[in-house]
Formats: C-alpha cells, structure tokens, sequence
C-alpha cells in the first residue's frame, strides 16, 4: 500500500474522521432541537437514517471495489485497476439514479405512513424529493472512497470525512439561520453530499491519474463485482433494516416525539462504534489481501483486534452506563433524561457487543464470504420485527431497545462461530469472548441500580484503570502481527 501510516495509523485517521465531528454534534443537536422543535428533529433523525440506508442500494459495489482493488495489489495486477474502477462506477451510477426514483416514488407513501401532523406533511413530502436527487452522488461517493480505502490512504478518505461530518450537523444550523422550517435542513444536507462525491473523486484522480481516462466498461468484470457484492447487499439492506427499523416502528406505531426520545441517544451512543469503525476500515483490505497467502496472521490480526475494541470501548460504556441520567439530564434536560436513560443504557450494552460483531463479519466479509452473513441476517429478520412490533406496542421504545441488545448479540455470536470455522481455529476464542461480555454486561447493570454515585464511579474507576493497563500491551501486539501486511 502507497500508505505508509500502518495499521494503528490508519485506524486514527478514520478515528480522528469521526470524532470530530462527533464532539461537534455534542454541541450541534441541542440547539437543533431548540430550532426545530423536538417534532422536526424527530423527522430530521429519519432523514439522516434514509440517507444512510439508501447509500447501501450501490448492492455491495463499493466495498466489492475496495476488496478487488486491494487483491490487485497485491497480486501485482494494477493495471486492471482503471478498468476495474470505471465498471464498478458505471453500475454504481445506474443503481444511484434507481435508488433515486425509487424514494421519489416512495415519498407520498411514507409521508401518509409517518404518524406527524398535517401541518409538516407537505415539508416532509419536498424533503424526501430532495433526498431523492441526491442520492445517485451518495452512492458513487461510497465507490470513490472504497478506492482510497484499498490503497490504504485514510489520510485522503479523512480530510474529506472531517469537514462532511461537521457539515452534517453544522449544514442544517447555517440554513436555518436564513430560513425556518425542515425543507431547508434537508437541502443543507444534499448539498454536502453532492460536495463530499466531487471531492473523493478528485482525491482519486490524484491518486491514480489514469483513473480519470478510463471509461472502459468489461463485462468480465461485471460478474466478480456482482457476485461479491450481490452477497453484500443484501447484508447490507437486511442488516441495517433490522438497525432501522425500530426507529420507522416507533414512528409509525407511536410518535414522532417517541423517535426523538429513542433516536437521540441511539445516535450519540452508536457513534461508539467509530471506535471498532476506524479499525475494522483498515482490517478489511487486509483481511482482503493476505487471507490466501498467511492464514495465520489474518487469524493473530482478528484475535488482536478483538482483544483492543473491547478494551477501548469498556470504558466509555461504562462511564456512560453509569451514568447515564445525569448526562442526558446535562446534555438535553430533564424531560429526555426521563424518557430516554433505560433506553440509552440497554442501546450502550448493544453498541459494545455489537462492536466485537463488527471486527468479526469485517474478517468474513474480507474473506469473501458474504453470502454467510447475507444468510444468517436473512434468517433473523422475520424473528425481529416481529419481536419489535410486540415489544413497542406492550414496553414502548425501552422494549424496543431491549430487542435490539438481544438481536445484537445473537449475531455477534454467529459471526464469531462463522469467523472461526474460516480460519480453522477452535472454540476457545468464542468462550473468551461470550464469558467476558457476559460478566461485564452482569456488572454494570447490578452496579447500574445503586443510587450512590460514588459507589458507581468506584466501579467506572476500576474498569477504566484495568483496561488502561492492559490496552499497551494489546495495541504493540497488534502492530506486531500486522507490521507484515502495510
């Protein structure tokens, strides 16, 4: 890889990526909820959740690039590469402008769906068309970005990464400044995306000039892009569907203030997940490149990776676990801290388990094996909704979040179990892992239940200080096994 940041480093530039504007949508979110009310924001949360999902409907084909650029690479056949990039883009382009239409035609429907008053319908109606239009940008932007991803330039995918994620909560500010009400908002956020798209592009063209000048479209190409990310997409549509769907349950079967309450902290808390996000970014090409050749430093990488997202997430979900009341209470009042802290303390528990899944379907997903996570996720999905229409109609949005800890960790169990018949390894990991989480998990809700603060700061401190010692150890130890792959 033209990179020469390592493992570590790359995994800080998408960390830095992320954080930043992370800590400024910390800032970000209170004042658009006192701008937009808690209604509209509620609807501005499910914009951001469309965007997000409908970016998927590239079926696969950006991390399908990502993997075969970096298994060019290292098999010494760059030179198929343009090619390469230019038959991806060119299905990645179709399938945008489809995902386009598809919205645009959708929007009346989940507009009449939405439980919101009539008063906003026509605000939702136009949003959802904007959306619509950018959506083709959305798409090629994950395909340039799986380029730079295989070449392991995080630095170029992150000065991008950086000011788009501050625009995302910065964007709808600026415009509200000049003009009230959602359709606004929603331009803000085309806007970015269509800017962000232009930007990885050029990123790309600096990279690998020729890039620019290949507009050769191989059908012998067209199968191995398809076949991997076939596979992909549809763990890419059913995955996330079972992610999104409690918030589209929630707004249909009880309100949009309802979604607030639940959509807040589920998208402060999961914005862990740029932790087990920034590794497992430099994990797949890896995984991509070497899986064939050294089996057995793939397997030390996964063990390795696993050991550190779970020492770097311990302590800030405990912490925020703990303490959970106060800081909703701090962050956005009382009313949110009523509503929202049972349900933000079971989406933390989901969040750290569900980041030890991430490392684990990265490796299968860097294998090739798509189609065993496409299965499993398959499998699962009727068995959820169901469980989350029973829960929100009898528990509300703390039932719903109860569903989603408990799917979360049955599928980081299997994506382990699958992880370990790939690379020929025994049971004694997945053991390790289930007996470790489980302990934690018991811990922090029996300490979750005392009311004496200092009694809970004792536990976050012991946690914290523990993982603190180890984590050194672990980190060398992964630069160690992986120093052969970058």
């Amino acid at each position: 890889m033209p990179s020469n940041s390592g493992v570590l480093g790359g995994a800080l530039w998408n960390l830095t990526g992320s954080v930043l504007p992370l800590c400024v949508g910390v800032v970000a979110i209170p004042v658009l909820v006192a701008q937009l009310g808690v209604e509209r924001f509620g609807l501005l949360s499910l914009a951001w959740l469309l965007v997000g999902y409908f970016s998927l409907f590239d079926f696969g084909l950006g991390r399908a690039l990502t993997r075969l650029v970096a298994v060019r690479l290292s098999s010494g056949l760059e030179y198929e590469i343009p090619d390469l990039t230019a038959t991806a883009m060119g299905l990645i382009r179709s399938l945008g402008l489809a995902a386009g239409v598809l919205l645009a035609t959708l929007s009346t429907w989940v507009v009449g769906w939405l439980a919101i008053s009539a008063a906003l319908s026509d605000e939702v109606l136009v949003g959802l068309w904007v959306l619509a239009g950018a959506l083709p940008f959305v798409l090629l932007s994950a395909g340039w970005r799986g380029v730079l991803e295989a070449y392991g330039r995080f630095d170029l995918v992150n000065w991008i990464r950086i000011p788009l994620g501050v625009a995302l909560f910065l964007a709808p500010l600026v415009a509200l400044w000049f003009s009230k009400g959602l359709v606004p908002v929603i331009v803000s956020l085309a806007v970015t995306r269509v800017l962000g798209w232009w930007f990885l592009r050029f990123m790309c063209f600096r990279l690998r000039p020729d890039l620019r000048r290949a507009n050769g479209f191989s059908r012998a190409l067209v199968w191995p892009l398809l076949t991997f990310g076939g596979w992909m997409t549809v763990s890419n549509v059913v995955g996330p569907l079972m992610v999104y769907a409690d918030r589209f349950l929630i707004g249909g079967l009880l309100s949009a203030t309802a979604v607030a309450y639940y959509a807040t902290p589920y998208e402060m808390v999961t914005r862990l997940w740029i932790i087990s996000g920034a590794l497992t970014g430099v994990l797949f090409p890896i995984v991509a490149a070497r899986l064939v050749a050294d089996r057995e430093m793939v397997r030390l990488v996964y063990w390795q990776s696993m050991k550190c997202v779970f020492m770097l997430f311990l302590p800030v979900v405990a912490i925020l676990y703990l303490f959970a009341g106060e800081v909703i209470d701090w962050w956005l009042g009382a009313d949110f801290a009523r509503n929202g802290q049972q349900t933000a303390r079971l989406l933390l528990l989901g969040v750290f388990v569900n980041a030890l899944g991430q490392v684990a379907i990265t490796v299968v997903h860097g294998a090739g094996r798509a189609d065993w996570a496409a299965k499993i996720h398959l499998l699962e999905l009727p068995f959820y909704l169901a469980a989350l229409v029973l829960m929100a109609e009898c528990h509300g949005i703390e039932g719903v979040a109860l569903v989603w800890l408990l799917r979360v960790a049955v599928d980081t169990v299997l994506m382990a179990i699958l992880v370990e018949r790939l690379l020929t390894v025994t049971n004694r990991y997945l053991f390790v892992l289930t007996t470790l989480s489980a302990g934690v998990i018991l811990l922090l809700w029996l300490a979750g239940g005392v009311e004496n603060l200092a009694a809970r700061g004792a536990v976050a401190l012991v946690m914290c200080l523990a993982c603190a010692m180890l984590l050194p150890r672990q980190l060398r130890g992964l630069v160690q096994v992986s120093r052969g792959s970058v």
